[in-house]
């Protein structure tokens, strides 16, 4: 995996989730200012209010804070408290290309999250046919690491990752929140996905 350093100017989303979507316009590289449609397919969840552990499956963890490292190492030294990371150190590091096979870095992943994109952890030994293409199907497709990038720096792609190193066969991952996913469950899904996806509390107490 080949990790780019963001140290031009960030672009930044704005509130009103008026970003491209995952998977950009068919793969063409372009994008649209319509925002992602995952809540309205299936009764997705309000940002301004979280739906609840117990129902959802989601996993939350106490911020870390979002503070720029000096070096990869730092980040693996540091004290991480969740695995996969959700916050804390990190490097301004985007991935050019997805549906990665092989790690990527705690540095790189706290930036992604941070951002507003949702990185999700999967085995592909333990997924059935259905279930592997339904995740397929959330994958940001871009023709060129540089669209792929540029929606990274809005904040609203979603990279896949292929894991072993996991209890579920699934697990997604945004800032401070994860979802281990042992059946997969389109609406606890796409309700997570319209709930963090762009990451509404960026900017506000990291």
């Amino acid at each position: 995996m080949c990790l780019s350093s963001g140290l031009t100017k960030p672009v930044m989303a704005d509130s009103s989730n008026g970003q491209p979507g995952p998977g950009g316009n068919g793969g063409t590289g372009s994008f649209s200012p319509m925002p992602p449609m995952f809540g309205s397919t299936f009764g997705g969840g309000d940002q301004s209010k979280p739906f609840t552990p117990i129902r959802s499956g989601i996993e939350r963890f106490p911020s870390l804070g979002y503070k720029e490292a000096s070096s990869p190492e730092d980040c693996r030294r540091f004290r991480y408290n969740s695995a996969p990371p959700t916050s804390g150190l990190y490097l301004r590091q985007y991935v050019d290309r997805n549906d990665i096979s092989g790690e990527i870095s705690p540095c790189a992943l706290v930036h992604l999250l941070y951002k507003g994109n949702i990185v999700v952890f999967y085995d592909p030994t333990r997924l059935d046919k259905d279930s592997l293409e339904s995740l397929k199907s959330l994958e940001t497709n871009l023709k060129t690491p540089q669209a792929l990038e540029s929606q990274e720096r809005f904040g609203y792609a979603v990279i896949l990752v292929q894991s072993h190193a996991y209890k579920t066969p699934v697990v997604f991952s945004a800032w401070c929140r994860l979802l281990p996913i042992q059946h997969w469950d389109t609406i606890v899904i796409n309700r997570f996905m319209s709930s963090y996806l762009g990451n509404p509390r960026k900017g506000t107490n990291p």
